[in-house]
């Protein structure tokens, strides 16, 4: 019984922290475009609908050094999942690369 308790509270604490990473990492983002760092994550969305119609997967903001980069993953209307990274700043395609 001791270590079934132990577990449940072990698993609701993890549960909170990811919570507040993922309230963190929004307000984080929301800040940056707000200060004019990243460009908002729907004109990200518009350009690659654009050039890879089909269903949105996956979306993450993604920092590297002092750069940031929004990194998609897309299933187009041939069932092909696409990863697409994109320049936050100023929206440039950098990669794109066909999931296996």
């Amino acid at each position: 019984m001791r270590k079934r308790n132990i577990i449940i509270l072990l698993s609701a604490g993890i549960i909170g922290w990811l919570s507040l990473s993922q309230a963190d990492t929004h307000d984080h983002a929301k800040a940056l475009q707000e200060q004019g760092d990243i460009l908002p994550l729907e004109t990200i969305l518009d350009t690659a609908r654009k050039d890879y119609p089909g269903k949105v997967l996956e979306v993450e903001l993604e920092s590297e050094h002092t750069a940031y980069y929004y990194e998609l993953e897309i299933l187009d209307k041939d069932g092909k999942v696409w990863e697409l990274k994109y320049d936050a700043r100023n929206g440039e395609l950098l990669k794109k690369e066909l999931e296996d």
